[in-house]
């Protein structure tokens, strides 16, 4: 736990097992600047070989209770196979890119042996009524 205002990604790592469904398991990282970012979230992603965040959709009217998150992610380290919608797409250290409200997304690492390490920054929209 912090103990001033500078957090280290070292402190409070949640390790999940099949993350949204995919294989393997993937640590996880949250930077909570004790609730001041809201509605911005920022979480560092650790997926080793063979793990993946899995397949997944944030809606704008939050039908499936995941919250309405648009996710904007940077790979820090590694390499992945980035899914958008219905394509794939093969990213690297240095590569970004936004996950819209409404579009399936997910990420897989595609190294055998290297971590794939991302830094996520969500933003949560306020539900779209239907």
């Amino acid at each position: 736990m912090p103990t001033g205002p500078i957090e280290n990604e070292r402190d409070g790592c949640e390790v999940l097992q099949g993350m949204r469904g995919g294989p393997g398991s993937v640590t996880l990282r949250h930077f909570r600047f004790d609730g001041k970012g809201a509605p911005t979230r920022f979480l560092i992603l650790e997926i080793p070989p063979g793990a993946a965040e899995g397949s997944h959709v944030h809606y704008a009217d939050d039908r499936n209770g995941t919250g309405a998150y648009e996710e904007f992610y940077y790979v820090i380290s590694g390499r992945g196979l980035a899914t958008l919608g219905d394509a794939a797409y093969p990213v690297a250290a240095g590569d970004y890119w936004h996950a819209p409200l409404d579009m399936a997304r997910g990420l897989a690492n595609a190294d055998a042996v290297e971590m794939l390490k991302v830094h996520l920054t969500v933003v949560l929209r306020d539900p779209v009524s239907t």
